[in-house]
């Protein structure tokens, strides 16, 4: 028994198969460029940074920096325990529906800290400075992503010497 394809097979006609390029999930990089490192909105070839819907050349950024931030503990800490010690006090009223409606809310508070403080993750941000100001091009919370990248960055850009200190010459005076 012959099977039909899903299109209607007519008398005479072969189906033919189409070759469909693939899409590349990467953009494509002119020759002699490197990708150095690369993420989803971020690239660092040899000759470019390209993040935030805009891309610059190496030589165009003068310097980077980082910024480091930890999620604070102390607000989901305080609920969960204020929450933890209304639990049992609630369990001691005459059962109602306002008792039980606030036993929930605390019995899912509780459990909303301890979610919060699980989950909660480091963010860094990486921010390059270029001749129309700074612009933050990146912000994460993969530390090994993040290390990457500002080694590679730190390769390739030339940050500026620091400017030699000249002493100043000291004056005597005469103190009378």
């Amino acid at each position: 028994m012959e099977r039909e394809s899903w299109s209607m097979a007519q008398p005479g006609l072969r189906s033919v198969p189409r070759l469909v390029p693939s899409v590349s999930a990467e953009p494509r990089t002119p020759l002699g460029e490197r990708v150095l490192v690369s993420a989803e909105g971020f690239r660092l070839t040899s000759e470019r940074l390209e993040a935030a819907g805009r891309s610059w050349r190496l030589e165009e950024i003068r310097d980077f920096g980082t910024r480091h931030a930890s999620p604070g503990f102390k607000l989901p800490l305080a609920v969960g325990v204020a929450a933890a010690l209304v639990v049992p006090a609630l369990l001691l009223q005459p059962g109602s529906l306002p008792v039980t409606a606030a036993l929930v809310v605390a019995t899912v508070l509780v459990f909303a800290s301890i979610g919060r403080l699980v989950v909660a993750a480091d963010t860094w941000w990486l921010t390059v400075r270029t001749a129309e100001g700074e612009r933050q091009v990146l912000c994460c919370q993969d530390h090994q992503l993040f290390e990457r990248v500002v080694e590679a960055l730190g390769e390739v850009v030339e940050r500026p010497a620091p400017r030699p200190v000249v002493p100043t010459a000291r004056r005597l005076a005469l103190v009378r």
